[in-house]
């Protein structure tokens, strides 16, 4: 087989139409498993007697989730100059090598091959080893949706973010000024109260520090209503975006089918199409079953069978 066609083979198992076929979903639930495994792994290993006791098998764990790493990065810089988004050739190689999803996957795999040569802190270690979770974005496809809407909604988030931190420091020299002097150990410095003013603000409340005076304890009350506004106006931002975004892939997967039922009804084809794109989007099965079922109810009125001629609504 030559290797464009082969290369071209292997990105349509990876990132194509095939990545929804059985042999692509094998693929990507073996990844996905083994990623757990790992992430399993080094929770237990913190644990002395399992770690101890159970050391070799970590160790052949590890070895083995490497390799195949390491075979999966190489196989997806390879098949990248099949991918319209960076294109043929060694910039199009580059280009990937660089994307912020193929910089996790080096990242998973380079502290392994690193401490053969750098003595690497196990901690740090284990800390690397855990952003094995982030590789989960290339097989999960709701990951998707999340990206996206982080990345539409960034200017706002970080609008909101500078907001809260401008409250938190105007907070904290404010209480540092009245509470210093009556409880000096507490409110040592601007930092301490920084402490409190994030703790407060969250609504954590560790209570670890707490004001004295009266008039630290209004700025405490003021505070603590601001907060639960404040702090929540990232999250609520979010939320609606996510709403929109979904509301969205959904009105692209109903115009889908409507033009797959332009015939009046679904061929096989058209099924599978639908499928592929359902899994693109994010949207269950369920869900893809109900849009058809309305879309053929509202347009029954004007859609017969080609083949016999009668009403598309009796052969629902």
């Amino acid at each position: 087989m030559p290797l464009n066609t082969l290369r071209h083979r292997y990105f349509q198992l990876l990132d194509g139409e095939q990545a929804f076929s059985i042999t692509g979903k094998l693929i990507n639930g073996f990844i996905i498993i083994l990623i757990v495994l790992n992430v399993t792994g080094v929770i237990l290993e913190t644990i002395p007697e399992i770690g101890e006791q159970y050391s070799p098998y970590f160790q052949i764990l590890e070895v083995f989730s490497v390799l195949v790493f390491t075979l999966e990065y190489l196989i997806r810089v390879w098949i990248s100059a099949e991918n319209p988004k960076y294109g043929p050739g060694i910039k199009g190689k580059l280009r990937y090598i660089f994307s912020p999803i193929a910089l996790i996957d080096l990242l998973v795999i380079l502290p392994f091959y690193l401490s053969f040569f750098i003595n690497i802190d196990l901690r740090y270690l284990r800390l690397l080893r855990l952003l094995r979770l982030l590789k989960l974005s290339h097989y999960i496809r709701s990951m998707d949706i999340f990206i996206k809407v982080v990345a539409s909604e960034l200017a706002s988030l970080a609008s909101a973010v500078f907001a809260v931190l401008v409250l938190v420091v105007l907070a904290a020299c404010v209480m540092f000024a009245l509470e210093h002097q009556a409880q000096p150990e507490a409110f040592k410095s601007v930092l301490d109260a920084i402490w409190w003013a994030v703790v407060t603000m969250t609504t954590v409340g560790y209570g670890d520090i707490t004001p004295v005076t009266a008039g630290g304890k209004v700025l405490a009350i003021l505070i603590m209503l601001l907060g639960v506004g404040t702090v929540a106006l990232p999250a609520g931002m979010l939320a609606a975006r996510f709403s929109e975004e979904l509301q969205d892939r959904k009105s692209a997967m109903t115009a889908e089918v409507i033009n797959a039922l332009e015939d009046g009804e679904l061929s096989r084809n058209e099924k599978s199409m639908l499928a592929r794109l359902s899994n693109k989007y994010g949207i269950s099965e369920e869900d893809l079953n109900q849009i058809i079922r309305n879309k053929k109810l509202e347009l029954g009125h004007q859609l017969h069978c080609p083949k016999c001629g009668a009403h598309i609504t009796d052969k629902i």
